[in-house]
């Protein structure tokens, strides 16, 4: 009875906060985007009060924020789901030294590798810094060869991104020049330019720099530098301002600095910056706290000690961010103090640790674009999938019955709690979050079929229900622990050295694995409570499948099921072999392709399926198309096209000779195909000539892979370290034979999987990634639940005059129906988002189809024949041990007959 009211309790408390967390997202959903961009606008100017450091929102204030659906509450969409912001950067050669560039040429380079070898430092630069801001799976992408392309998703904190991508971040520490040597350059400047310098500079206490009121900085700005072009500034020194006054400042004043031109130390050293409240500021300012690598601490050592009761600026980018003076000598670290906020320190802190980027970028242009997977895509597969678990409710009902109205409540408060997990943590669901979302609705039904399969057994020997169901759940808890606790170090693992949609994968799944756990084993244990209490089970009748004492002799079939594998897998490996080389087998997002801005004129709005459509009429398979809003451009049908096709030019047309339509059959560009596959949905405007295309191609260049060479390292290094830490997990609850048998069928599914791709011409993208993701978990799940019901049989047989293949047939038809059952439910959800999904997310529903039939079958006819093999091998070993260390022994070959095989008791 404690227990039961702990439970309830348990169950409520995690009700209301799941509530707490649900209500923006919800909310927010149905707000029109009018709605929505009205309330951004109120907070941001009611933020505008709270951007001092130590200022805080008050209970009130927060409460009705939240009450109003509070963006920063609202689960937050990825770029395949919703869109984003679209910008392209441009990098500034001309910030680049001269002897740098020369040294490069001298060493042989063109032009475009050096332009590519500066772009490529840069793209590594922004993914660093944009990885630690957190951006949930943005496209960071090599744009021809001296530009980047970088999509992030949602519209929160742009500018904030915009700003951080932006900074140049170089660090460089001088010594400010002595009271002396800046009397006498100001004195010259001003001598230089009488009544245009001193009578705009302020001094400030003793021994502080000169202020500047903001609204003479720019002036001041323009005198200095025409003092730096007619050399009035002697050589070895230079001028320097501080950044611009915090809205949160009494006293709004620029400084302005002579500081020794050559830096002291640059910062090439810095090895780690981090953001932290400064304990020495009363109004909760925060400070960066950095640290040095040997050689940097040596030289800021003998600097500091060279210049004791010296400021030392610290400049960023130019600007000093602060001057503070030197009291002792420093070495392997410091901190740069300043009236930084808590997100201002952060970002300068971000910005440091992922280096300075190799020339200044500039912003080209910045649009908003659509959902990669198109609107019509994400409505039709919310759709399908809504369809689909609609289909596992009513078939829970009609199945188990009673027991099934406690699994669908079951399965409701699983998905109010993994919604309530996501809002807290601020995850961002894509579509390998979604992914994630059906590997965690399987293995929710199936904790929920373990435990009735369980209580049908328990009732069939004779118990009584409330018996049944204690000893049921109780039976059951351990197959759950064990299949969830492997699947969740796998999702762990995958999370710490994953990045992108490997990471975005590993935190829906892990929260799902322990949301799912508490769902079946303590919700559900509580609505059976309920129902007893009420006297509502009655019976507890369910339907069945399956025979209770069916016999099938699975293992007897285990070599036509191995021989049909290898056959499979090696026609697939093949196929895939022959299908890599000829760049076939991977799509846009891991291949260069051509991205392009297409604008098709006419008034009438045309739907972003209708483009994808036409593109894949004329062969582009893979083509991702997205809505395009550029600022300050007004066109209702703009699109962002990016395809796997690269762009190749036709030959240029010889002078005095006639040009050659490059739209004909015999040179045909991508974009030419791109336009005129198109060309049917536009409409030619009455101002052009008749001879125009309706379609307008603004924008065609190459574009590197959106899947990097370090993402596909850290998801290889994320799943090669997830197998060693399951084989572990395995080897310690089981034994080392059921762990290699589980890596055995693991590895068969996916490589089945990926070889009936290869067959049926199908690509690999990243959505199909994910999709192989979930199937490792499925098969992960579904061969634990198996190998957990052979160490049971094991124990109980052991000495009962069966042999150890009787044994795995046995446990494989006591699982039989929940395999089935499993499989059904899973496939039922899969099946609806296949045939109704649309063409975009095909693929990717067609690898979870795939995997989920393949994972069946392997649990069955794969992972344990491997048991078997693996345990008659250590068998013999052992034998031959026995029988070489027996002195004077000879070892006699048992004849047997044909197709016989010598069993083992279990």
């Amino acid at each position: 009875m404690q227990a039961t009211k702990l439970r309830q309790i348990l169950i409520g408390l995690v009700l209301v906060l799941s509530f707490i967390y649900i209500y923006p997202t919800l909310g927010w959903m149905f707000l029109s985007e009018e709605a929505r961009e009205e309330r951004l606008e109120q907070w941001r100017e009611e933020d505008r009060e709270f951007l001092r450091p130590g200022e805080r929102r008050s209970l009130t204030q927060t409460v009705r924020r939240w009450a109003q659906f509070d963006r920063d509450w609202v689960i937050n969409l990825g770029l395949d789901l919703q869109g984003g912001i679209h910008m392209v950067l441009g990098l500034d050669m001309d910030s680049v030294d001269d002897s740098v560039l020369q040294e490069m040429r001298d060493a042989g380079m063109t032009e475009s590798q050096i332009h590519q070898h500066y772009q490529q430092m840069a793209l590594r630069t922004i993914e660093r810094r944009i990885n630690e801001f957190e951006a949930r799976e943005p496209v960071i992408q090599a744009y021809g060869d001296r530009q980047i392309q970088i999509q992030l998703p949602g519209e929160r904190d742009i500018d904030r991104a915009r700003r951080l991508i932006m900074r140049t971040a170089f660090l460089t520490f001088h010594i400010v020049s002595g009271r002396d040597d800046r009397d006498d350059i100001f004195r010259a400047i001003e001598d230089e330019f009488p009544g245009e310098f001193f009578p705009y500079l302020r001094e400030a206490e003793p021994g502080q720099p000169l202020q500047i009121s903001p609204e003479y900085i720019d002036h001041v700005r323009e005198v200095v530098n025409e003092a730096e072009e007619r050399g009035i500034i002697p050589d070895g020194h230079m001028i320097a301002f501080s950044g611009t006054p915090n809205p949160w400042d009494r006293i709004q004043r620029y400084q302005i600095y002579v500081l020794n031109e050559q830096p002291a130390m640059t910062g090439e050293h810095l090895t780690r910056a981090i953001a932290r409240r400064d304990p020495q500021s009363m109004e909760g300012f925060y400070h960066i706290q950095f640290e040095l690598d040997s050689v940097g601490a040596r030289i800021f050592g003998s600097v500091t000690e060279e210049n004791i009761q010296r400021d030392l600026a610290i400049v960023i980018d130019g600007i000093v961010e602060s001057a503070p003076r030197i009291q002792s000598r420093i070495s392997a670290s410091g901190s740069i103090t300043g009236s930084f906020s808590r997100e201002e320190a952060q970002d300068l802190a971000i910005a440091l640790s992922s280096g300075s980027m190799p020339a200044r970028v500039r912003e080209e242009f910045t649009g908003v674009v659509g959902a990669t997977l198109g609107a019509d895509s994400v409505r039709r597969g919310v759709t399908s999938a809504a369809f689909g678990l609609l289909l596992v409710v009513i078939f829970m009902l009609v199945y188990y019955r009673m027991a099934g109205v406690v699994a669908n409540l079951s399965l409701l408060f699983n998905a109010i709690l993994l919604l309530g997990a996501m809002a807290y943590f601020n995850a961002t669901l894509t579509l390998p979050g979604i992914a994630g979302l059906i590997l965690t609705i399987g293995m929710a039904v199936d904790a929920n079929v373990l435990i009735y399969e369980r209580i049908r057994e328990e009732i069939r020997n004779g118990r009584s229900i409330l018996a049944s169901i204690d000893n049921g759940f109780t039976r059951a808890r351990v197959t759950i622990l064990d299949a969830n606790i492997t699947t969740l170090i796998a999702a762990a693992v995958l999370m710490q050295f994953g990045t992108g949609p490997i990471e975005g994968f590993a935190v829906t799944l892990s929260m799902g694995v322990c949301t799912s756990v508490f769902s079946a084993l303590i919700v559900s244990r509580a609505l059976f409570d309920l129902l007893a209490k009420w006297k509502l089970l009655g019976n507890l009748s369910m339907a069945s499948i399956v025979k209770p004492d069916i016999a099938v002799n699975f293992l007897g079939k285990r070599r036509v099921a191995f021989t049909a594998s290898i056959v499979l897998i090696g026609i697939g490996l093949a196929m895939f072999g022959v299908r890599s080389t000829g760049q076939g087998m991977f799509g846009v997002d891991f291949t260069t392709g051509t991205n392009m801005v297409v604008n098709l004129r006419g008034e009438e709005p045309i739907p972003v399926g209708e483009v994808r459509d036409r593109l894949l009429d004329v062969g582009f398979s893979e083509a991702i198309v997205q809505a395009y809003d550029q600022q300050d451009l007004e066109s209702q049908n703009r699109f962002l096209i990016r395809i796997s096709d690269i762009e190749d030019l036709p030959a240029p047309v010889p002078e005095n000779e006639e040009a050659v339509d490059p739209f004909t059959e015999e040179d045909l560009t991508v974009s030419g195909r791109v336009q005129s596959a198109l060309a049917a949905l536009g409409t030619l405007p009455p101002d052009l000539p008749p001879d125009a295309s309706p379609v307008e191609m603004e924008r065609v260049e190459t574009v590197g892979p959106t899947v990097g060479a370090q993402l596909k390292r850290d998801a290889l290094l994320a799943i090669f370290y997830a197998l060693i830490f399951i084989v572990a997990y395995i080897t310690f609850r089981f034994e080392w034979k059921f762990a290699v048998g589980a890596m055995i069928a693991l590895i068969h599914d996916v490589l089945v999987t990926v070889g009936i791709f290869a067959i049926f011409g199908r690509q690999i993208s990243l959505p199909v990634v994910a999709a192989l993701l979930t199937i490792i978990g499925y098969s992960l799940n579904d061969t634990i639940v198996v190998f957990d019901r052979i160490r049971e049989d094991l124990r109980l047989y052991r000495g009962r005059g069966m042999t150890y293949l009787q044994v795995l047939d046995l446990s494989i038809n006591q699982t039989l129906s929940r395999t089935l059952l499993t499989s059904l439910t899973t496939l039922l959800v899969v099946l609806i988002l296949y045939i109704f999904g649309g063409g975009v997310i095909n693929d990717f529903a067609f690898a979870l189809l795939t995997g989920i039939l393949v994972g069946t079958y392997s649990s069955i006819f794969v992972a344990s024949p491997a048991l078997y093999y693996l345990q008659k091998l250590q068998r013999t070993q052992v034998h031959a041990t026995e029988e070489s260390e027996r002195p004077g022994s000879r070892r006699r070959k048992k004849r047997k007959g044909r197709g016989q095989e010598e069993e083992a008791p279990a």
